[in-house]
């Protein structure tokens, strides 16, 4: 982390036993921070399982989306663990339950350069109709040569994302200093009916 970024977490105490509070007031089913490897991924996503076995197509939708953002966050992450030859971007996500939806959210720090190119994406996926996003993802799909180093496939797990969920995007951004952005995604999915 960067000395500019450590400083403005030094200007606020973190309060452990806020946070807990602020994670009390929902039904937390993941809350995770840290580097995210292949055996994280899938003991969280073990857990998503099991405890969304009651709503088997919601719970395959959220599984889903889990595991494009953890994919996102283990490739994209611009902090990252160094394990020898290993990267493993470093981020947090956190799935919820409210009464008539689950909540996952997403976040690590990116490139100043690359917020613009995500909330570009994430607004052209919002303001897309299904049909459109199917053939965007298409086109994603087989777009050669033409990834920067920051859509390595991200645009086609977003539109993943928003076709899974039907449910729009939601984007948060907080600039860090002049190179690093903390770069939030979170999206819903409802429940089926009782």
């Amino acid at each position: 982390m960067t000395q500019s970024a450590l400083s403005l977490m030094e200007k606020k105490k973190f309060s452990f036993y806020h946070h807990y509070i602020n994670l009390s007031h929902e039904d937390v089913i993941v809350s995770y921070k840290g580097p995210f490897s292949s055996t994280i991924m899938y003991e969280m996503s073990k857990e998503i399982q099991n405890r969304l076995v009651k709503d088997l197509v919601a719970g395959k939708k959220v599984y889903s989306i889990f595991m494009e953002l953890a994919q996102n966050i283990f490739n994209y992450s611009a902090e990252v663990n160094k394990f020898g030859i290993r990267n493993e971007g470093i981020g947090t996500i956190v799935v919820t339950e409210s009464e008539d939806a689950y909540s996952i959210t997403a976040g690590n720090l990116v490139s100043r350069r690359a917020v613009p190119i995500l909330v570009d994406k994430c607004q052209l996926i919002n303001n897309s109709d299904r049909e459109t996003l199917r053939r965007l993802k298409f086109e994603e799909k087989n777009r050669t040569g033409a990834a920067n180093e920051f859509s390595k496939g991200a645009g086609v797990g977003l539109i993943h994302i928003a076709l899974t969920s039907a449910e729009p995007l939601e984007a948060e951004v907080a600039e860090i200093n002049e190179q690093i952005s903390f770069f939030a995604i979170s999206v819903n999915v409802k429940k089926k009916a009782a």
